[in-house]
């Protein structure tokens, strides 16, 4: 995995050479994939974008509000709305400090990334890439600058990129010590440590002690000499602006400067780090429950779709035998004319059922003449059938002489009624078979 620093934004990559121990420049991210390949990358960004937090909370009230609930506790300070920033936390046996960083500007990096063919693993502030100072309660002070940024760690929790140093400086009234790192070695040797030297010269003022014992000499070949004074010019002059911002802090303490020859250090297992900000893509896991679930509802949508496929099947089998009935039942009446599959079956029917409607008045009225007889007799009918040009129910009386009288009180109302056979019925009843000529009826 590369280690990657953006000192600032749109500024020079810095690719961390593990082998030489020192950063490589490269323009953009196109010129690093054309040197180095499209690979995993862990990006330190610029410590300018992250905003820092001292909450008097325990971690189990930070953990009580969640998420929502710690981005809200930046809305006064944060310009950018409180729901679009990411939040990290980082505890100590000093407290616990929140980080945010702005959701838009890890989408721009991971983008600016994808763009030259590169995925982002790791997203770290670049203060973290300076050394944990050894002595605490801001005794000692990490330190390192160039002409894309300066950076300041003051513990393992605390670290900034710094506009103005005195200012920060006299905020530290226990200082004593800072520590000066080397320049990210992107040039040539000498112009690196002349940087560095000026950078601590820069700290320089009468009331503050240099320890020069880690100082190591700068050796310039002959070829580099008009390089070295060119960089050289360019340290005098970072000298005399610092110098004007330091001695406006002339009643500072004494403080003690020492240079370290390495350069800031990626730090190890970057993808474990507390701040790193960059979210991988969790795995959609489905928990116990919610696979029952999901299965419960699976098993009753087969059994539903099995129970509509069974019914629309049963279906397609009585509307078959329906046809084959109709079909029959339609040969039957009308012989002559078979019934055709193409034409709608009322449409066949309403002419026939057209010239039957005189017959079936007929038909109504003797029944209407015939039921007040019935019911004075005190008899009960049964099974109708009704024919062209005749009647045929069934009588049930208490005896045969009943069934007579109501077949003789039939004649006298000029209806040609007939007894059939009587047979023995259910509860010692008898029942008889009445036919009415319909033709002699409507003649006489």
């Amino acid at each position: 995995m590369l280690q990657v620093w953006l000192r600032r934004q749109h500024s020079p990559l810095l690719v961390w050479d593990s082998a030489l121990k020192t950063w490589q420049s490269h323009l953009d991210w196109l010129q690093l994939r054309d040197a180095l390949g499209e690979q995993s990358v862990c990006l330190y960004f610029p410590s300018w974008h992250i905003q820092q937090l001292s909450s008097e909370l325990s971690s189990a009230q930070l953990k009580q509000l969640g998420v929502t609930g710690k981005q809200y506790l930046f809305e006064e300070t944060s310009l950018t709305p409180a729901d679009q920033l990411s939040i990290r936390e980082l505890n100590s046996a000093l407290g616990n400090q929140l980080f945010a960083v702005s959701q838009n500007d890890i989408d721009a990096w991971q983008q600016s990334a994808l763009l030259g063919g590169f995925t982002i693993s790791a997203l770290l502030p670049d203060f973290l890439l300076l050394p944990v100072p050894t002595e605490g309660a801001g005794q000692q002070l990490s330190l390192y600058q160039d002409s894309q940024t300066t950076l300041v760690r003051q513990s393992e929790t605390q670290g900034m990129a710094a506009s103005y140093l005195p200012l920060l400086i006299e905020r530290l009234p226990h200082l004593s010590e800072i520590n000066v790192l080397a320049v990210a070695d992107t040039g040539t040797d000498a112009e690196s440590s002349l940087t560095t030297k000026a950078t601590i010269d820069n700290l320089t003022d009468p009331h503050r002690e240099i320890d020069d014992s880690n100082l190591s000499q700068v050796t310039i070949p002959e070829g580099d000499l008009d390089s070295t004074q060119l960089s050289l010019n360019k340290a005098v002059t970072s000298k005399d602006t610092l110098q004007t911002q330091i001695a406006e802090n002339q009643g500072a303490q004494d403080i003690v400067i020492t240079q370290l020859m390495t350069p800031p250090m990626p730090i190890s297992a970057p993808e474990r780090h507390a701040l790193n900000f960059f979210v991988k893509p969790a795995n959609f896991n489905l928990s116990p429950y919610l696979k029952v679930t999901i299965m419960v509802a699976l098993a009753a949508l087969v059994f539903q779709l099995s129970a509509d496929a069974l019914q629309w099947y049963r279906f397609n089998q009585a509307t078959a035998a329906t046809k084959l009935a109709t079909t029959a039942q339609y040969d039957a009446w009308f012989p002559n004319e078979p019934l055709s599959p193409t034409n709608d079956l009322q449409v066949q029917l309403q002419p026939k059922l057209t010239s039957a409607g005189t017959a079936g008045s007929e038909h109504l009225a003797l029944l209407l003449r015939i039921s007040p007889l019935i019911k004075q007799s005190s008899l009960a009918a049964q099974s109708l059938v009704i024919e062209p040009t005749m009647l045929s129910f069934t009588i049930v009386g208490d005896n045969r002489d009943s069934l007579d009288k109501f077949a003789n009180s039939l004649t006298a109302q000029g209806i040609d009624a007939s007894l059939g056979s009587v047979n023995n019925s259910d509860q010692d009843k008898v029942a008889g078979q009445v036919t009415i000529n319909l033709t002699s009826t409507t003649d006489s």
